[in-house]
């Protein structure tokens, strides 16, 4: 498989666990909302926007942790386009 085909399958596997990841993040927070704010449902009603968009980020933020710590700890720089490893690139090395 060619770098391009590897970028192309990187990405593709990784929105997808981008995806399950900010679902599993609002679920997360839509139950704690639900469970601090069981006597109040005005405000829960006010925070789940709240959560939906901070399981949004969140997914996001781990993200691009994730896949900075697969591509340095499977040593995937010389396997994938340079578009990817370069936005990694001395972050999560230990050198």
């Amino acid at each position: 498989m060619t770098k391009k085909g590897n970028t192309i399958l990187f990405i593709a596997i990784g929105t997808l666990v981008e995806v399950l990841m900010s679902f599993l993040f609002i679920i997360i927070l839509v139950v704690a909302v639900s469970f601090f704010t069981k006597d109040n449902p005005g405000i829960a009603q006010t925070l789940f926007p709240v959560c939906l968009f901070g399981g949004v980020i969140c997914g996001m933020f781990a993200y691009q942790k994730l896949a900075g710590w697969v591509i340095v700890k499977f040593n995937l720089e010389d396997k994938l386009d340079p578009l990817i490893p370069q936005k990694y690139r001395g972050r999560n090395r230990k050198d």
